[in-house]
């Protein structure tokens, strides 16, 4: 398993993600489903994807495996893409390309992550002694007639600037502890994250922060609302003024196994469970 600097690889590796992450049993959950949207992925990954690409070769020297990553350092993490490979190739290529990309990471703790129907990533995760992470359930709700209440996404939500950090991270720490993003990765400006706030009085009763995929969804990233303004129809404002502001027509998210009133809060608010996805972890005393 080696780096390569070949754009011949780079595209052969190309191919070989798009044709894979085109099914759940044997794509990376990190990455989109279809072309557009796996091609801005990669574009927009903290690391350019090439210079972190990792292959592997068959006899006839075609590239038939690959895996990259991308990691933050104040976080102390990483996301690994793939691994991928041809049929057949799993058992022989999966783990030295993953042990490849993840000595090129300069952080300790690492993540893998893809749909329970993905059994490979599962079989390589207990063949490199990574722990299952809890299931997420991922939603989708498309917004054929805009969102429901033009009113609150107008007056009451707003974007969210530097000056909100102290009321945006009491609630983001303690609905998210110890997530991919700090607050601060959530108020960059020219980041990856547009962030939306729902203030009234001087106070932030929630926040919803998420990003643009695939021209006209909107990924909501993190959602949270303070205990004591919940069931006044704050989540739906912010959904529907992110949605708004950023010219979404579907919405997706994630909701971890063991939030129950989070999934049953998103299903009255319309949204569909459409998929199960497992993260895998390495532990930094591995």
């Amino acid at each position: 398993m080696h780096a390569t600097d070949s754009p011949e690889d780079h595209e052969a590796a190309l191919r070989l993600i798009l044709e894979m992450q085109s099914s759940a049993s044997t794509a990376c959950a990190y990455l989109g489903r279809h072309e557009a949207g796996i091609r801005e992925d990669l574009e927009n990954l903290d690391q350019d994807w090439r210079e972190t690409l990792h292959v592997s070769r068959g006899a006839d020297g075609r590239v038939d495996g690959a895996a990259l990553i991308e990691w933050d350092t104040e976080l102390d993490r990483s996301w690994v893409h793939g691994p991928w490979t041809r049929q057949g190739r799993w058992e022989q290529q999966a783990p030295g390309l993953l042990e490849s990309v993840i000595a090129q990471a300069p952080v300790a703790r690492h993540e893998m992550y893809a749909a329970v129907e993905n059994v490979q990533m599962a079989w390589l995760a207990e063949r490199c002694g990574w722990a299952a992470g809890e299931a997420n359930f991922e939603y989708a709700k498309q917004l054929e007639d805009g969102p429901s209440d033009p009113r609150m996404a107008n007056d009451t939500v707003r974007p969210a600037d530097p000056a909100d950090l102290t009321r945006l991270a009491e609630l983001h720490e303690a609905e998210f502890p110890g997530t991919y993003a700090s607050t601060s990765d959530l108020l960059e400006h020219g980041g990856s994250y547009s962030t939306f706030v729902h203030v009234e009085g001087g106070r932030a009763l929630g926040y919803l922060s998420g990003q643009t995929q695939e021209a006209d969804t909107l990924y909501v990233d993190f959602l949270a609302v303070a205990p004591d303004a919940r069931g006044r129809g704050v989540a739906r404002g912010l959904l529907d003024a992110a949605a708004l502001r950023m010219g979404a027509r579907t919405i997706t998210l994630t909701v971890d196994e063991h939030r129950p009133d989070a999934q049953r809060v998103y299903e009255a608010l319309g949204f569909s469970r459409v998929a199960v996805t497992r993260p895998y972890r390495m532990r930094p005393s591995d």
